[in-house]
């Protein structure tokens, strides 16, 4: 299949950088090209439609300020269908057919079938998985901008232990990449001394979940936490309204803050009954320019998928990197990566800024969308939280706590 779809494609080339001095691989039109490797068939689907979403206004962006090295950015995509089967010839076809210099994804059913691939073939990857075997990663050709579930959990639990409940139950769906968040709140919630009532899976796409609900409030918890993929939360939620008429607060991920989940739910529930904790940015420009971007892009009205901004970051920070390492060469992107987004540096919001920096041989220092893009010695970021609700009328999400990294640092176990 990947020989098939080389021929269609046409050739591929590479040329010689003019200002940095080094290679820069292009596709066969002379752009630098990015591949987005996730599902976007099957019941996950919207996380390949939000990193591909999220990629596209960061590409936008990117070529409205002169592209990366001077060169039109482009963007392919390969159905992973979140199978790690399928997700070998979906990243071989992005390397050999779309000549990809970088990969946004995949997620974190697929990695372990992908990351042999594209560190064969010396490309920086930017993972967007929430994985916690990822935390301690040494991988140099795998880096993560998005948040580990070790960290999302924790900031999950500080946020409802500050608002004073003693008593949880989890209720989470047993898809792989979901099960990975109940033990690091588990092990916050307990640190804090309070207690576990109920310990619930799901499988999803069930047409009632009246029993596992009852279950939940039989326990009498103080909050719920969840996450669970539109379909399955839609049917949930209408069971717990029939059933307690949604009377336990219920305290979601990232996920959660979806437009697509909203939607599911509805926003007046999703207003008066969940609050969504994710990655912020303290400062607030840089997701300001994000929403901008995205707003011009798809209209005033639309709302971006959940995880969007982690992409659109991940696009933009690779770029960044390219144009400061002056090639597109995997181990010269990776040594300037830190080098764009961690301190000391001019702090820089756009895109456009940040290339300027770089080209006035500025060190500089790129903030986030999703939050402070600082990498550690495991190229994964951690930064500040936020816990967010949505409007009723049209499901925009508003910060109603921050959670500070110091705060989420003493409270991790």
């Amino acid at each position: 299949m990947a020989a098939l779809l080389v021929a269609a494609c046409g050739s591929t080339n590479t040329t010689s950088s003019g200002g940095g001095g080094g290679n820069i691989k292009t596709d066969s039109a002379g752009h630098v090209s990015y591949g987005v490797l996730s599902c976007f068939t099957g019941p996950l689907a919207v996380l390949g439609q939000a990193m591909l979403q999220g990629s596209q206004v960061a590409q936008k962006v990117i070529n409205d300020a002169g592209g990366v090295l001077g060169k039109p950015l482009d963007l392919s995509h390969a159905d992973t269908q979140c199978d790690e089967a399928d997700a070998v010839p979906a990243v071989h076809q992005l390397l050999a057919s779309n000549n990809a210099s970088g990969i946004i994804g995949p997620e974190t059913q697929e990695i372990a079938a992908v990351s042999p691939i594209i560190s064969a073939a010396r490309i920086l990857t930017e993972f967007q998985g929430g994985s916690t075997a990822f935390d301690k990663n040494a991988n140099q050709y795998l880096w993560r901008d998005s948040p580990s579930d070790s960290q999302l959990g924790v900031a999950m639990a500080l946020y409802a232990q500050k608002k004073g409940y003693k008593s949880a139950a989890l209720l989470f769906s047993s898809d792989i990449a979901q099960q990975t968040i109940p033990k690091p709140i588990r092990a916050t919630w307990e640190k804090f001394g309070n207690t576990i009532v109920s310990d619930v899976t799901v499988a999803p796409g069930q047409t009632s979940y009246r029993t596992q609900v009852q279950n939940i409030i039989n326990a009498h918890p103080d909050v719920i936490f969840t996450q669970l993929d539109p379909q399955t939360a839609a049917v949930m939620f209408q069971n717990f309204k029939e059933l307690n008429n949604l009377a336990i607060p219920i305290v979601g991920t990232d996920v959660t803050s979806g437009d697509d989940y909203l939607k599911a739910i509805t926003y007046p529930i999703a207003h008066d009954h969940l609050i969504s904790v994710f990655g912020t940015n303290a400062t607030g420009a840089a997701a300001d320019n994000f929403a901008k971007a995205f707003a011009a892009q798809n209209g005033p009205t639309a709302q971006p998928i959940a995880g969007a901004n982690y992409a659109y970051d991940a696009v933009i920070s690779l770029a960044l990197a390219m144009d400061k390492a002056g090639t597109t060469d995997g181990p010269a992107v990776i040594a300037s990566m830190k080098q764009v987004t961690d301190p000391p540096g001019t702090p820089c919001d756009a895109y456009a800024d940040c290339l300027k920096g770089i080209k006035g041989g500025s060190k500089i220092k790129m903030d986030g969308s999703s939050g402070d893009l600082i990498f550690n010695q495991y190229n994964n970021v951690f930064g500040p939280y936020g816990a967010f609700q949505a409007d009723a009328t049209t499901g925009k999400e508003a910060q109603v706590q921050l959670l500070s990294a110091t705060d989420l640092a003493a409270a991790t176990p």
